[in-house]
């Protein structure tokens, strides 16, 4: 197959393996200490032995091995390659494709997984094929943003989702659901880990002693949680269903594909279709703890330039939080973790456009014990609903890929992972969640009544929120997994979204497109800065105020579950005023609206529980007192449910003009 191989020395960077335009084949790659390492090629028919080249360490400089083969015939029949130390086996870290990995759940042995070899001498890299035809990125600011996190495989794998089959837990099943997203306003679709992987977890798979710091003799045991001693056949290999673990990160994930063997070019679509319909794509990242911050920054890189994706949810202990942030690539894209240190980063100076953002559990924690009536939550309620950044972005959400659904929020109190094979012990207890009376499924109409109006009452704090809302791939039309709040390994029904459950609570997914389209409707519901809390334009009202009971009297000790938040619309163009009373008590409550300028009255817009109680005006002999109700003061008590939320907003009050003429008459 081969003449004399000659090799050259080559410049160490940047790293990987391809057939240069010469034909001769450029290796650089890392190895660690060991006796020999070099490449091994694999012909496209298999027909013939794999080509085996080692590198002498002649040719490495640190720990990187850079060299230039010449004088192999036939060059053009490799189609895949992997690397080789002393006896292991393993695949570039930098490969742009791979084989192996196209079926989902499938336990590959590490030396069957090959890297695919990028031939530029006959222009078959995706680079070369692919037409993007003037896409460029998008950059929707987070005050006008709505982000959907989805699985890419648990999105549109059931059978209820109505995507073509060959198409269902694939790229391209989103792509067929992208006429429902931009129905509910969706402007970002943010994507759980979706670079190639090995989802199996293998406590016997030795891939690169280098970084495992073991040899094969001392991995032929296992020591099992009790302390047993099990040979490995008889250890059951878990899936990885979410896909937070060590990845190829050059590399689309295949088995995400229609067509693996075409997975770059699929991808490409994928995005430039997002974006010619308008929506961004946001990619999640997870890095573990041992990971090179030199790597994280290449795959940032190229993700960046040759997928044209929008952003990056960066997840990991340990991430060049710095690097990152000050690339001059990434001045025009999102950056997403759970904090910054903005003092650090900006050094006092505000950046002309707020690019990153912090994606914390903030807006979770305090919502969720405000719906459950918690004491001393209102406080922080109110602080997490009005949190907005000059400098950064605030991602909100009440549901995560962690934790229960929100259909489950209201219907579990405690965890039901046994289906995970881990007694129970798996996902987080800490989950601030209430069953309404009865744990889990029902059919008493009191129960579901009250489980609709709870998911409806936190979902209008989410949307009326001033940070971006961030919602979970059906949580918008009720999808359960029965109890299970941590389920990282089901590939079935539990981890699927149920589409029939949009058939089931059509009222919901209704009330959510309400209140999207609330938000976007008036610019004071989604500002791009602060609020400053106080009247600036000297219009008689701050630009938003808390209230209780009592107008201007907001009550936020322990013991308070009762809260109205008035969204002054005379900050943004004449807009009208917004009035969200929130009454988290157990018991009906009254509460006063505040006065409007003369010529508006209240209406009500929405109110979560579907009796809109009325208060009883008060009667003296034969003629009702509406001195409480007359728009002229325009200042009265409402009667609100038990544990509900109402929207009011201010209308032309069409009496007005005919009580002033009725004034003047009686002067």
């Amino acid at each position: 197959m081969t003449s004399k191989l000659v090799l050259k020395r080559e410049k160490p960077y940047p790293l990987g393996c391809y057939i240069d335009y010469d034909r001769t084949l450029v290796v650089r790659a890392v190895f660690g200490k060991n006796g020999s390492c070099g490449i091994t090629l694999y012909p496209r028919d298999g027909s013939d032995k794999p080509l085996k080249i080692e590198i002498p360490s002649s040719f490495k400089r640190g720990d990187i091995y850079s060299v230039r083969v010449t004088g192999i015939n036939d060059i053009a029949s490799y189609e895949s390659y992997n690397y080789f130390a002393d006896e292991d086996v393993f695949c570039d870290p930098y490969a742009k494709q791979f084989f192996g990995l196209e079926k989902f759940g499938k336990d590959v042995p590490d030396d069957q997984i090959r890297a695919k070899l990028d031939n530029k001498a006959d222009y078959k890299t995706s680079r070369d094929r692919f037409d993007w035809k003037g896409d460029n990125n998008l950059f929707t600011p987070y005050e006008d943003s709505l982000i959907y996190l989805l699985h890419v495989r648990g999105f549109t794998k059931s059978p209820s989702s109505g995507v073509t089959p060959s198409k269902r837990g694939t790229f391209k099943g989103i792509l067929e659901k992208i006429p429902y997203l931009k129905s509910l306003g969706v402007t970002a679709v943010e994507l759980m880990p979706a670079y190639e992987m090995n989802e199996i977890e293998n406590p016997y798979k030795n891939s690169d002693k280098r970084s495992l710091g073991t040899n094969r003799q001392k991995s032929e045991l296992l020591y099992s949680k009790d302390g047993s001693i099990s040979n490995k056949n008889s250890v059951k290999l878990n899936l990885n269903f979410w896909g937070y673990k060590k990845g190829f990160y050059f590399a689309p994930r295949t088995a995400y594909c229609e067509n693996p063997d075409d997975a770059e070019n699929e991808f490409k679509e994928f995005v430039k279709t997002m974006h010619k319909n308008g929506l961004e794509v946001i990619m999640q990242f997870y890095f573990d703890e041992h990971e090179n911050g030199t790597l994280i920054m290449d795959a940032l890189r190229f993700w960046r330039c040759t997928y044209h994706v929008d952003g990056f949810h960066l997840k990991g202990k340990v991430i060049p939080i710095r690097l990152i942030t000050n690339e001059p690539l990434f001045t025009d894209i999102k950056i997403w973790n759970e904090w910054f240190n903005y003092a650090d980063i900006y050094e006092g100076k505000e950046p002309p456009v707020r690019l990153l953002a912090d994606y914390n559990n903030a807006f979770l924690y305090n919502s969720r014990r405000f719906l459950k009536s918690d004491d001393n939550s209102a406080s922080d309620f109110l602080k997490s609903m009005i949190a907005q950044g000059t400098d950064h972005g605030i991602i909100n959400y009440i549901c995560d890929y962690e934790g229960f659904r929100l259909f489950d929020l209201v219907s579990y109190e405690h965890k039901h992972n046994e289906e995970n094979g881990e007694n129970n012990k798996d996902g987080t207890d800490y989950n601030l969640s209430w069953n309404c009376g009865i744990e889990g499924r029902t059919r008493k109409h009191e129960i579901l009544d009250l489980r609709k109006k709870q998911i409806k009452n936190i979902l209008t704090m989410l949307f009326l929120s001033q940070g971006t809302p961030m919602i979970f791939s059906g949580d918008e039309f009720g999808n359960s997994q029965g109890g299970n709040n941590n389920p990282y390994c089901q590939d079935n029904e539990t981890g699927w979204v149920d589409w029939k459950s949009m058939d089931k609570n059509p009222d919901i997914l209704e009330y959510v497109k309400f209140l999207i389209d609330l938000r976007f409707k008036y610019r004071i519901l989604h500002e791009n800065k602060p609020f400053r809390l106080m009247d600036h334009l000297s219009c008689g009202y701050p630009d938003l105020s808390c209230h209780g009971r009592e107008a201007y009297r907001p009550d936020l000790s322990g013991y308070s579950h009762l809260l109205g938040i008035l969204f002054c619309g005379l900050y943004e163009k004449d807009e009208p005023f917004i009035y969200v009373c929130f009454n988290m008590n157990w018991t009906n409550q009254e509460i006063a609206l505040p006065k409007l300028p003369e010529g508006l009255k209240w209406e009500i817009l929405a109110d979560t529980d579907n009796r809109c109680l009325k208060l009883e005006k008060p009667k003296t002999k034969g003629k009702a007192s509406d001195s409480l109700f007359t728009s002229e003061n325009q200042m009265f008590t409402e009667l609100m449910a038990d544990r509900s939320v109402r929207i009011y907003i201010s209308e032309k009050d069409p009496s007005f003009s005919k009580k002033n003429k009725a004034k003047r008459k009686t002067k």
